[in-house]
């Protein structure tokens, strides 16, 4: 009776799990939340997602501004007050990352689009703020967003996100405020069609 009931147990989990939808094979793509996200801290957020080697994928939310300039980060850096600090996501907190349009690649940096780069080398960024290394566009965040294998895939089924391709003018050109009304609205759109 037991083996019967451990056969039925362990079957039952074949059974009913949900099948997991590959994520595109692009090197990145936006995540636009739902109406429908329960996490408050995704809610009307826009990331932008990445491939990370095996660990899963990782995000950085674009349309998280903080009222914070980046000269109380980078006190010694006198660029550093025209831009601000945003919020990329809660996993690691005191990370900071940034995407940067234009100028030289940066080493170890992950390439986004041709002209896009996910990076994190601090010492970049200083010449980039000290006004020493040129760029185009620079967002600069702390913390960012990280899935375990598998789990972005379950949210998406479970109609927590939609995924859109990856659009250069999102990171950069979108108003911020803006940025989940309109992509959302792209978005319901397009699935009516």
């Amino acid at each position: 009776m037991l083996s019967f009931l451990g056969i039925l147990l362990f079957s039952s989990w074949t059974l009913h799990a949900d099948p997991v939808e590959p994520l595109p094979k692009s090197p990145a793509f936006l995540l636009v939340a739902s109406q429908q996200m329960t996490d408050s801290r995704f809610r009307r957020t826009v990331l932008l997602v990445t491939q990370h080697g095996k660990t899963g994928p990782i995000g950085i939310i674009l349309n998280r501004p903080l009222d914070v300039t980046l000269d109380e980060v980078f006190p010694e850096y006198p660029a550093a007050k025209k831009l601000n600090l945003s919020y990329g996501g809660p996993v690691y907190p005191k990370q900071i990352s940034y995407l940067v349009r234009g100028g030289e690649a940066v080493e170890g940096a992950l390439t986004i689009s041709e002209d896009i780069d996910l990076a994190f080398n601090m010492s970049v960024l200083g010449e980039m703020l000290n006004e020493k290394r040129p760029y185009s566009d620079l967002l600069v965040v702390h913390g960012l967003a990280a899935w375990a294998p598998g789990q972005l895939e379950n949210e998406i089924i479970q109609g927590g996100w939609t995924v859109m391709p990856f659009d250069d003018a999102v990171v950069f050109d979108f108003p911020t405020t803006k940025m989940w009304q309109e992509l959302n609205r792209r978005a319901n759109t397009s699935q009516m069609i």
